[in-house]
């Protein structure tokens, strides 16, 4: 293993799963591009939700298995481990209650998207019956949530003692339009984000979204502030340990 790099704690890559790497050799390619760039550690998130990607540990699991595997052959120098995205829902809230949430790397962080055109009011206390599970939330690309877009101290207030605030690289570059870009860097520039994570879904995207944004980062962010948000923290997770 090579010296310890950033960490990518969200992207797509157990193959054929989700709406990420189609194959074997696209989630290899993802792999081989990012570690090029000077990331050592992977956590795969494959979606897990209760319509579209509604498959269960098992499948999750098995794919996760094939992958691994091929990273061996392969000979890369990395930490591969496996999680899962949530969608905020049905299953989320049950895997939590039930204590039989998949969680980032078998730590107690679990990955959840918000719902993004409305947060409902009770959100403070369900992020807080996380904790009381034996959790902790990570917002994924909250930056997508429309209620934040117009006040991102809201967002700061939601998350305060409750979550970590996770941006996507592809937000920041700019995928998902003008509005949500904006949102996404004034996460980063206010201090409001705890990390940053590729959510790489295609080898198309090393080009087109994590160099650019990589570079941005360099140059918008003093050294120390872009290595806590690459490695620092993400590295302090993934040393967290399991739930209780």
């Amino acid at each position: 293993m090579s010296s310890v790099g950033y960490h990518d704690l969200h992207l797509h890559i157990i193959p054929d799963i989700d709406d990420g790497a189609r194959d074997i050799a696209a989630s290899l390619d993802i792999l081989k591009g990012l570690t090029d760039m000077g990331y050592t550690h992977f956590v795969a998130t494959p979606h897990a939700d209760d319509h579209r990607f509604t498959y269960g540990r098992d499948r999750i699991a098995d794919g996760f298995a094939e992958l691994h595997n091929a990273v061996e052959q392969a000979g890369l120098p990395i930490v591969l481990r496996c999680g899962a995205e949530y969608t905020y829902g049905q299953r989320f809230h049950d895997d939590v209650q039930g204590r039989r949430a998949i969680t980032l790397a078998g730590t107690r962080y679990i990955l959840v998207e918000l719902p993004e055109a409305f947060i409902p009011a009770t959100m403070p206390d369900n992020l807080f019956a996380v904790g009381t599970a034996g959790y902790y939330p990570v917002l994924a690309h909250p930056e997508r949530c429309t209620p934040f877009q117009g006040d991102p101290q809201r967002l700061a207030r939601l998350a305060a003692g409750r979550a970590l605030v996770q941006v996507s690289f592809r937000s920041l570059a700019g995928t998902f339009g003008r509005t949500i870009k904006k949102t996404a860097w004034t996460l980063i520039t206010e201090g409001i984000a705890d990390l940053v994570a590729t959510d790489c879904h295609s080898p198309r995207e090393l080009k087109k979204v994590v160099r650019p944004v990589v570079k941005a980062l360099q140059k918008r962010l003093s050294p120390a502030e872009f290595d806590q948000l690459m490695r620092v923290y993400p590295q302090r997770m993934m040393a967290s340990g399991s739930p209780r």
